[in-house]
């Protein structure tokens, strides 16, 4: 399965440059760049004890006050340095003061259960750039990038991006060596560990999970919405907002329309934020990027994934990553352009961009490979995402909080959402695009979604023998629904019953529709697919990570069932 997001490069080799004149240079303006923005009216700041966090009508509160967030994710604890990158050769200070300086309001900061369980030490730091971290252990050097972080008004989410520091990024939120019990204590410990840091907001619970993980209420070892509520439950003295992620990368939360995160606690409930991961061609170049009506296509598709959370359940959304290498004329930078115009027309601007460091394989950074020289056309594209961020200011033993505001005046209190962003032409030379015009209409918002099973061509519920015996059951359930150009789509969940006595390893099954787009289902020929092979179904078992999305009505039709 192709990553949806972007993998971190490791460093090849450490590099020993001292920080030239100019980079002071750098520090020195940034420094003054940073306390220049400190100096804003105080006509309507609130300095509190300590921050509140709360959530309504789809938005973030920070004691009563709607958070605008501009947020960047900044990478290395999780990777085998165990710091973030870059200090092998530069100033932490340097790159703390950046992401001041470019309005910056928060950072994704991605870890290892392996970091917090072992907390190395011996790491690769430049002393002489940063005599100060010398010698301490990973986590005491988080210690410090969190205390730094508070120092300038930035928040810190923590992000639990990796299981260990090799082998990527891990299908489910447990294996083997960490258990889900291990995973559970290790958030223990690091709320606990920073429970008196103002500025530690937020912790999202796992970094995109995939594959073999679903999101529903039949099977207790893949259902990750199942899983999150457990860990939210576990972490209830955590004040903050616990952000849970979709499935596929991350970016798949269809079925919150029918099983939202419900803890059980309406304290806990109330700070739940989904968290979708979106990238365009340069990470993963999907059949929808290459259509003649891309890049318009995508807000339908983007909908369906996770534009209706806001409107159903009233809870938030943020993106926890966006961004790509956005070359300009490519349809990369067209993607990147159009979606930032899609968040601000859906109010769904609090965001946190991938990333700062440049050594990210697929997306590169808002650094150049120097990681010195910043990239404006990337900046400007945060700036237009979220141009006036909520800043935060310690003095006195409090926090004086001014508030932001949202790029669009229809995403203020008590605003809704657009039909869509401006609509943009593509032509067939080098990705090349027009200027937006007109909002495009042609796509509406779902309508609420509906557990019950399409019947326009009769029932939607096939079965077929088994060779074990008994038969395998395949029903696809509507699960939301919307029209493009007047003409209805419909997103469905393919539910597969295996009421036969031996394990089910894969399903054939026609679809008998023209789809727009799948997951969990591998193509064999015109409108034949198969389950793949990681979906066992035991008897008597029910296997719904499968799904797609068609236009009309669908009766899927099983072709064949080949046991284990």
């Amino acid at each position: 399965e192709t990553k949806y997001c972007a993998e971190e490069i490791e460093p090849l080799f450490s590099l020993s440059v001292l920080i030239s004149n100019n980079v002071v240079i750098r520090m020195l303006v940034g420094t003054l760049l940073a306390s220049a923005l400190l100096v804003q009216s105080a006509v309507s700041q609130q300095c509190v004890s300590k921050l509140e966090w709360t959530t309504s009508g789809g938005q973030i509160n920070v004691n009563g006050q709607p958070l605008v967030l501009k947020g960047i994710n900044y990478f290395g604890f999780e990777t085998e340095t165990y710091t973030p990158h870059g200090i092998w050769s530069y100033d932490l200070n340097y790159y703390l003061d950046f992401i001041k300086t470019n309005n910056f309001n928060a950072i994704r900061v991605p870890f290892s259960l392996e970091m917090v369980k072992n907390n190395p030490g011996n790491l690769n730091i430049n002393c002489a750039t940063n005599p100060g971290l010398c010698g301490k252990t990973s986590l005491q050097l988080l210690d410090v990038f969190i205390d730094r972080a508070a120092d300038r008004g930035i928040l810190i989410m923590l992000d639990n991006h990796r299981i260990t520091t090799g082998g990527g990024i891990s299908e489910l939120w447990y294996n083997n060596e960490y258990p889900e019990s291990q995973l559970i204590s290790l958030w223990q410990s690091l709320v606990a560990r920073y429970s008196d840091r103002w500025n530690v907001f937020a912790i999202d619970l796992k970094n995109e999970p995939h594959d073999s993980a679903s999101w529903g209420n039949s099977n207790a070892a893949t259902d990750w919405n199942k899983a999150a509520e457990r860990v939210i439950n576990s972490l209830s003295s955590f004040p903050g907002l616990f952000f849970v992620e979709g499935i596929e990368w991350g970016n798949r939360l269809e079925n919150v329309a029918q099983f939202p995160i419900n803890t059980g606690n309406a304290s806990l409930n109330n700070r739940v934020v989904y968290s979708p991961h979106c990238y365009g061609p340069s990470v993963y170049d999907r059949p929808e990027f290459n259509t003649a009506d891309f890049p318009n296509n995508l807000d339908a598709i983007y909908m369906a994934k996770y534009g209706f959370i806001v409107n159903q359940t009233g809870q938030p959304v943020v993106v926890g990553e966006w961004g790509g290498k956005a070359e300009v004329g490519s349809r990369d930078e067209t993607w990147n352009k159009w979606y930032v115009e899609w968040l601000r027309s859906k109010c769904i601007t609090n965001n946190f961009y991938w990333c700062l460091n440049p050594n990210s394989a697929d997306t590169g950074g808002l650094l150049e490979d120097d990681w010195l020289t910043p990239i404006p056309r990337k900046i400007a594209l945060t700036n237009r995402a979220q141009p006036t961020p909520t800043t935060f200011v310690t003095s006195n033993g409090q926090i004086c909080i001014t508030p932001g505001a949202f790029p669009e005046s229809h995403c203020q209190a008590g605003g809704q959402p657009t039909g869509g962003p401006p609509s943009t032409t593509t032509t067939s030379s080098a990705g090349s695009t027009s200027t937006p015009s007109a909002p495009q209409t042609t796509t509406t918002a779902p309508v609420a979604p509906s557990t019950t099973t399409t019947s326009a061509q009769g029932p939607s519920t096939t079965t077929t023998q088994s060779s074990g015996g008994g038969e395998v059951t395949a029903t696809a359930v509507v699960v939301n629904q919307w029209l493009e150009n007047g003409s209805p789509v419909k997103q469905y969940k393919l539910v597969i019953e295996n009421g036969s006595s031996s394990q089910v390893c894969s399903v054939n099954v026609k679809l008998n529709a023209a789809l727009k787009d799948k997951w969990n289902l591998d193509e064999l020929s015109s409108d034949l697919y198969r389950t793949p092979s990681w979906m066992t179904i035991p008897p008597g078992g029910t296997a719904d990570q499968a799904g797609y999305v068609a236009y009309g009505d669908s009766v899927p039709t099983v072709a064949a069932v080949q046991n284990c």
